[in-house]
């Protein structure tokens, strides 16, 4: 009996020990699957908020773009109010009245749909405005019109045209005060349209598959909605009105407490539409202000990218339901089924992986792209920080800076260093590569944009290869997450084309100016001149010679004829606008000119070398005037060359055209009288010498017959270590038969 009980109490026991286990392990399990769940519930959420963040940190991107574009659009309009600016100020409004028409045409289609010049009272004197447009009330530019107290434009209240109709507009002036050379004050408006210069750089933006931007300026209002109705209404009440039973308080509170604020950020909120679907759903939102200098100082504008989160979410929802179907599955299959979720989980994380890496992947292909927008723009784009070492610089700013760079033994930089490479700029001060005066220059921008803490503007000129480049630059303060400026960003833009463009417009139209009022005169002096000559010469008949009279009126007469070859040069500067059209033979009209001066040149001790190849096309133009052209340059040439030198005479052709240089090694010219080179009576030689006209004329007789004159000159007063000399190009087009059958046969 005892034995029987021993191993009954053994069963028992036994039992007791196996329902233990089971307890424990099964406690074990469920623990274990509680916390299985709670980890993939974790490892969900995370990454969710990750794939959320990392979309809306694309979404910011695309609002930056739209608002540095903006910025840019806005700056390029106020870059043609101060250069209108300057013209007016400088030569008035009948001389810039065509430049006014010009300026909008440039600017139509970036926003600017107006632009005129009203007198100090506000009354418009003048105005241009698109088709489409009514002119501008008076009575706005009084009210509207705002610049700071350095006269930099800020553009005033906006104002909501046709808010009944179709054509609604969002408007507002920029405007300058003018002060013109009589000493009265005018003021220069330009008609913003606000809708269309923020449309031009949202209205495109997709973010994801539906996602769409819009832009609010500091009161609230609509600039840029996808939907027509909400353009110029409160985006604080239009929501409410549309779908009153939607609560907009996050929106709002991300409206008021930061966009309004001028700060950049993102988000989430609750929405009641997306692209004409109309139901509840949460949206990702980021946002960035406007931060150009005419818009901030005035107004806050903000750039938002919205796209509903679903779109994110749709990405790893199957994820999700597949997932806590297996964990259903884990605890009905108990043990074995766990190896298999184990298996599964292992596979789904490995997918997510593969999410996750995808998007690093479109990230980076994203960043590839920035970049070579970047290599590929036309603009001078680096970054450096506060010590000058640069951070980053495209192709094109090595390309130009590259000719800058000082080599050792002068300078820092090995003589056998790649600089071609743009690594191997990364990481170099620019004192350690540039000449001492242009870093020094450079440190002083920087200077002046850490103590205004913005923006800074400043047009420079360089020197690339002996060729002046005149570059205009901003400068863009790169701050930290605590708001501290660490580093620069610098845009130049080569305005040198622009700037010789202008001033070969103004050369023509000061020459034509001139060129009437030398008619006149000259007609009016030659009349008493030829009386003077003759009463002089029949005097001299009356005197012997040797006695006083006689060498008194050789005085009169020597000065009179002086006077005369003035009149005529006045005459023949008169005449460069006439004369019949006809073709040059280059070579011969050289060759002409140098039988010409030959001698003078061997009394002068100059060598003389010419360069005429066989075969030169004949050009538009008059025998006689080119002859004149080339004459009077290789007349400078000498005058420049007092202790003999080498001249050299070349042609060359160059495609529809034939480029003809003349190059001497002279004293040069300074810099600072380059830009009056071509001025009519403007020169160096002593009294007596010279008239003044010789380049005038070359320049009007080269411009007649559509051909260019430009020079470059390096002169011992401004580089004392460098050889002097100068070169003047004049290059003529090539005349073509069918030019000729065409003026025959009109």
């Amino acid at each position: 009996m005892s034995t029987v009980l021993d191993r009954l109490r053994k069963f028992t026991d036994a039992l007791a020990d196996f329902r233990h286990l089971v307890v424990i392990s099964s406690v074990v399990f469920f623990f274990i699957i509680g916390v299985a769940f709670f980890l993939v519930y974790q490892n969900a959420r995370v990454m969710r908020d990750q794939i959320n963040y990392d979309f809306n940190q694309q979404q910011l991107i695309l609002a930056q773009q739209a608002a540095s574009q903006i910025d840019a659009n806005v700056e390029d309009i106020e870059v043609e109010l101060r250069s209108l600016k300057g013209c007016l100020e400088t030569e008035g409004l009948p001389f810039c009245e065509g430049a006014l028409e010009g300026a909008l045409e440039r600017t139509r289609r970036k926003g600017l749909v107006e632009i005129g010049w009203a007198d100090a009272d506000g009354r418009i004197l003048e105005t241009h405005s698109a088709e489409d447009v009514l002119p501008l009330d008076p009575r706005r530019i009084q009210a509207s019109c705002r610049w700071d107290s350095s006269g930099k434009m800020v553009l005033g209240p906006l104002t909501v045209e046709n808010p009944e109709t179709k054509d609604l507009r969002i408007s507002g002036l920029l405007c300058t005060k003018v002060r013109l050379r009589d000493g009265g004050e005018g003021i220069l408006f330009g008609r913003l349209d606000a809708t269309q210069l923020v449309a031009r750089s949202t209205q495109e933006i997709r973010s994801g598959r539906t996602g769409y931007a819009w832009v609010i300026d500091e009161t609230g209002m609509f600039l840029f909605h996808p939907e027509r109705d909400f353009v110029g209404r409160n985006a604080f009440t239009v929501r409410k009105e549309r779908k009153p039973y939607i609560s907009f308080v996050e929106i709002n509170r991300i409206m008021k407490e930061q966009m309004l604020r001028g700060e950049q950020g993102t988000g989430v909120y609750m929405s009641g539409w997306h692209r004409g679907i109309e139901h509840q759903l949460t949206k990702l939102i980021a946002f960035t202000p406007v931060r150009g200098e005419a818009i901030s100082a005035s107004h806050t504008w903000s750039v938002a990218v919205v796209a509903p989160i679903s779109e994110v979410a749709e990405a790893v929802h199957g994820v999700y339901l597949r997932h806590f179907a297996a964990e259903a599955a884990l605890i009905v299959g108990m043990f074995v089924f766990g190896l298999l979720a184990l298996l599964y989980q292992q596979r789904i994380s490995k997918a997510l992986k593969e999410r996750v890496k995808q998007t690093e992947a479109d990230l980076h292909e994203q960043e590839r792209i920035y970049k070579r927008v970047v290599e590929q723009a036309t603009d001078l784009i680096y970054i450096l920080d506060l010590d000058m070492r640069i951070v980053l610089l495209n192709r094109h700013s090595v390309e130009t800076f590259l000719h800058l760079v000082v080599r050792e033994p002068e300078g820092k930089v090995p003589a056998d260093l790649d600089m071609t490479n743009p690594e191997n700029w990364i990481g170099r001060r620019l004192d350690e590569l540039f000449p001492a005066e242009d870093a020094s220059f450079m440190r002083r921008q920087i200077d002046r944009l850490l103590e205004q803490q913005s923006n800074l503007f400043y047009d420079h000129a360089i020197s690339v290869r002996g060729r002046k480049v005149h570059l205009s630059t901003k400068l863009i303060p790169i701050r930290d997450e605590n708001r501290t400026i660490y580093q620069v960003l610098g845009i130049s833009r080569d305005v040198t084309e622009k700037m010789e463009m202008d001033q070969r417009i103004y050369n023509t139209e000061k020459l034509a100016s001139i060129g009437t009022l030398a008619a006149g005169v000259a007609h009016e002096i030659n009349n008493p001149l030829a009386i003077i000559l003759g009463f002089t010469d029949l005097l001299l008949e009356r005197f012997p010679e040797g006695t006083p009279e006689h060498e008194d009126l050789k005085m009169i007469e020597y000065n009179g004829k002086h006077a005369k070859k003035i009149v005529e040069n006045l005459l023949a500067f008169a005449r460069i606008t006439e004369g019949l059209e006809d073709t040059v033979d280059i070579k011969r009209s050289i060759q002409t000119v140098m039988t010409i001066v030959r001698n003078t040149l061997m009394t002068k001790k100059i060598d003389l070398v010419l360069d005429l190849p066989d075969g030169l096309p004949r050009v538009r133009g008059d025998d006689r005037e080119f002859q004149q052209v080339v004459f009077n340059l290789v007349n400078n040439s000498v005058a420049a060359m007092e202790r003999g030198g080498r001249l050299i005479v070349a042609a060359r052709q160059e495609g529809d055209w034939v480029r003809v240089s003349v190059t001497d090694t002279g004293t040069g010219i300074p810099d600072r009288i380059k830009p009056q080179i071509f001025d009519p009576f403007f020169t160096t030689k002593r009294v007596g010498e010279g008239t003044g006209l010789g380049l005038s004329l070359c320049y009007g007789i080269v411009k007649k017959y559509g051909g260019r004159i430009s020079f470059t000159s390096t002169s011992a007063e401004d580089h004392p270590d460098k050889p002097s000399g100068t070169t003047f190009m004049v290059s003529m087009p090539v005349w073509h038969a069918e030019e000729a059958l065409e003026g025959a046969n009109p």
